[in-house]
């Protein structure tokens, strides 16, 4: 008899248990396998004060974990849920197991891929694709030939597309590993609780379940992907867009979950500028997922990856909380920054909004915008968010040297009747 192969996966943004690739993997190669979650001290404890993850977030994350948790078990698994650095915490737990290797999603983001190169110091670190819809030996050019702007990167990588299957729920996730760390609370955390507001565009529930059940209504019941294209900029309400992103972001739905899901109602109901417009903004995101591979802390300096002129304004404290808190001379930017506040939600145009007018017209800290962000945002993505911030900030991958909004034409045009404004200003 061989000895038992023992292996740790290692949950990061890759809450679910369907179309895993990581774990396809470790059930291929080991015996038996154990699941891990580490809650880093860098996002979960307040540095000066500040908390790097607001109570929205932390909600669904951990709604989410629980749903998994529920998933593995009735699979015969087990997850082990630790608090403090994450490499730390994976090695102590890999030698305590037994195990002689682990298994991950790789990711994108400075401090994702530190923790991998330093993991893989310590034990055999075997990171399998999922984030996205592709991996660099799926690109047809070099990550260091990167286009610099997404509409070249665009073209190039529609040329022979090839997107791979979707893999299989695992019928059973054999470990014998006795659990000795329960899934903590928003107040083990350290986290306030939040109360939903009866404003807010979607009741959001973390897990791959509600993930499922709301790509399956908003595609197919509510049959909104067919005019996606006409109604993406709406503001106010459920159906304006797909909504899809917090758990996107979590990986309770795998982007290539989502292709596949498009590429279905294509072929059963309409193909059209809309179902193409959605898999169009798929394609941001992986954008901007190699720009911060290839860019690394960059990513996170104020002088962005176009290393621009360091005197960039830091910004004034007051100004930025104004912002912040939805009291500035502008209704339109109040009324999405209060929005956030209270839901952890707002639109695309209402994000590139307010992050222009913090810009080009406070002439603040575009990297305090981005925290900010960061904080409160249900789905934040780190390459999403601060790539984003760094094109309208004039150091990023946008083309132009600056890209203001002018909020007054676009508060008539997106908002006309002050529906929005109404809705969230009222009180």
């Amino acid at each position: 008899m061989h000895p038992m192969i023992k292996g740790i996966v290692w949950l990061r943004n890759d809450l679910r248990i369907s179309d895993h690739p990581a774990i396809s993997r470790a059930l291929r190669e080991c015996d038996e396998v154990l699941f891990a979650y580490v809650f880093d001290d860098r996002v979960w404890n307040s540095k000066n004060g500040v908390s790097r993850i607001s109570g929205f977030r932390a909600r669904f994350l951990l709604e989410s974990l629980a749903e998994l948790q529920e998933q593995v078990r009735d699979r015969g698994g087990k997850i082990e849920f630790l608090q403090g650095r994450t490499v730390d915490q994976l090695s102590k737990l890999i030698k305590e197991y037994g195990a002689s290797r682990c298994y991950a999603q790789r990711e994108d983001a400075w401090e994702e891929t530190q923790d991998e190169k330093h993991l893989a110091e310590i034990c055999e670190l075997i990171l399998a694709e999922g984030k996205g819809l592709f991996e660099n030996h799926d690109l047809p050019f070099d990550l260091n030939k990167l286009p610099g702007v997404f509409s070249s990167f665009r073209r190039k990588v529609e040329k022979n597309l090839s997107i791979r299957p979707l893999m299989e729920v695992p019928d059973s996730l054999p470990c014998t590993w006795d659990e000795c760390h329960e899934l903590p609370t928003l107040k083990d955390l350290g986290v306030d609780e939040v109360s939903s507001d009866e404003r807010q565009v979607l009741s959001f529930h973390g897990g791959e379940t509600a993930g499922h059940q709301w790509l399956k209504q908003w595609i197919w019941e509510r049959d909104c992907l067919k005019s996606y294209k006409e109604t993406r900029n709406g503001m106010v309400g459920s159906d304006y867009s797909s909504k899809l992103s917090p758990w996107l972001s979590t990986g309770c739905l795998s982007a290539v979950q989502v292709y596949w899901e498009i590429k279905k109602y294509e072929e059963e109901r309409v193909a059209n500028e809309s179902t193409y417009w959605l898999f169009f903004e798929l394609l941001w995101r992986e954008f901007f997922r190699f720009v911060s591979r290839l860019n690394g802390p960059k990513l996170f300096w104020r002088s962005g990856i176009k290393e621009a002129d360091g005197t960039r304004p830091k910004g004034d404290p007051k100004t930025l909380q104004r912002w912040k808190e939805g009291r500035t001379a502008n209704d339109f930017v109040n009324a999405n920054m209060i929005e956030l506040a209270k839901s952890g939600w707002m639109s695309n145009r209402g994000r590139q909004n307010v992050a222009s007018y913090l810009i080009h017209d406070l002439g603040q800290d575009w990297l305090a915008g981005a925290r900010h962000f960061e904080h409160l945002l249900l789905d934040y993505d780190p390459c999403s968010n601060y790539g984003n911030w760094m094109y309208l900030a004039g150091v990023g991958n946008d083309p132009r040297p600056v890209r203001a909004f002018n909020l007054e034409k676009q508060a008539e045009y997106y908002d006309p009747d002050h529906k929005f404004r109404t809705l969230w200003l009222c009180n």
